[in-house]
């Protein structure tokens, strides 16, 4: 028998139609099977567990279809330690059974990180290696020396702390400075307007310190915003470097910022850029590097 008359026997199509039907099935039991293990079709809207505890997520909405990973821990004064800060995906997000879930929870105690040498270093130095690292200025003090604006000493609690000690990260720095030759004065930078962490920046770049601080209307930190300061600092004052500025806040959710700004003569300076404002007030009298 031909190749020919094979392959157009009634026996061969048969096999044929039998190997082209067995193979549709197994593809068909394939594709049912793999769209049951995979959940196909079946989405879920995924909760919001921030401030839940891992033991009540097993109770909560879907808890028994996902799995739920830490994957980071971070110190909240704020929160409540063991509960959740943040998830991923996102609450809202459409998510499959068995989907993992990844949380960052609130430890009862902050990271600790070395402290770093200041020593020597300028003030804008200094503050930029204090950021990195995870620490705050608490104070400046100012003592007679001629390296003006140079670290001269690095203190925790009122106490030196020696470059390499373990420190809770976001503990409060205080600075010893020099004052340089002679008792210099500076201009208070214009504030009107600033959020609070830029107005406490610009306070310390200008070799000042944060006074008290008064809330008017709201402690969203999120909106407030620097109203007045006392001493003024739209007059020109000066004050001896490491003098203390009360700041006045207010919240811009419930007053016109802007409208209060333009009614300053230096609308146009204060419109720059933060950073721009700050050199401004503070070169002419202090030299920072």
């Amino acid at each position: 028998m031909s190749l020919r008359q094979f392959l157009i026997s009634t026996k061969f199509l048969k096999h044929l139609g039998i190997a082209v039907l067995a193979a549709f099935i197994v593809l068909l039991l394939t594709m049912q099977i793999l769209k049951i293990y995979t959940h196909h079709g079946e989405e879920y809207t995924l909760p919001d567990y921030k401030g839940l505890t891992m033991q009540e997520l097993d109770e909560y909405k879907l808890g028994s279809k996902l799995e739920f990973i830490i994957n980071d821990s971070v110190y909240d004064e704020q929160k409540e330690p063991g509960t959740i800060l943040e998830q991923n995906p996102l609450p809202n997000s459409k998510v499959k059974e068995g989907r993992k879930i990844y949380l960052t929870i609130v430890t009862e105690t902050p990271e600790k990180v070395k402290m770093p040498n200041l020593k020597d270093l300028s003030l804008r130095q200094s503050m930029s290696l204090l950021e990195t690292y995870g620490l705050e200025i608490n104070k400046l003090k100012y003592k007679k020396d001629i390296a003006r604006n140079a670290v001269l000493q690095q203190k925790h609690n009122d106490t030196i702390i020696e470059p390499g000690s373990k420190i809770y990260k976001g503990a409060e720095i205080d600075l010893v400075l020099g004052k340089g030759r002679e008792n210099k004065m500076v201009n208070i930078p214009f504030l009107i307007g600033l959020k609070q962490e830029e107005a406490m920046r610009t306070l310390y770049t200008n070799s000042l310190n944060v006074g008290e601080q008064y809330f008017l209307d709201s402690e969203d930190t999120s909106h407030l915003r620097v109203y007045s300061t006392e001493p003024g600092c739209t007059e020109n004052n000066r004050v001896k470097i490491g003098s203390y500025i009360d700041l006045y806040f207010r919240s811009d959710k419930n007053f016109d910022f802007q409208k209060l700004i333009n009614s300053f003569t230096i609308q146009d300076t204060i419109q720059m850029d933060s950073t721009l404002i700050k050199d401004e007030f503070f070169e002419e009298d202090i030299e920072l590097e």
